[in-house]
């Protein structure tokens, strides 16, 4: 099983979003992991993104603090990497 890619991220310490290419299926193994690790976490469709690659659908992976974590600063390192 190869990384997840995701394709942006916002951590602001009291949540955290990512994006990933709905294709790849990488946001459900993402989310596999955090759960694991006690984060909560939700996915939802963002639709087709406009990209410098086109139009692709994306996938939203919404994370927060769960039970044992202050904040999401301590989350398990993902590849982040630009469209381009």
């Amino acid at each position: 099983m190869s990384e997840p890619i995701c394709y942006g991220q916002v951590n602001t310490g009291h949540w955290c979003q990512e994006c990933y290419e709905t294709a790849s299926r990488h946001a459900g193994k993402r989310a596999k992991v955090l759960r694991r690790a006690g984060y909560r976490v939700s996915v939802s469709a963002l639709g087709l993104q406009v990209t410098p690659c086109g139009l692709i659908k994306m996938t939203l992976v919404d994370i927060r603090p769960g039970e044992g974590q202050e904040d999401t600063f301590g989350l398990p390192p993902v590849c982040v990497e630009r469209m381009i």
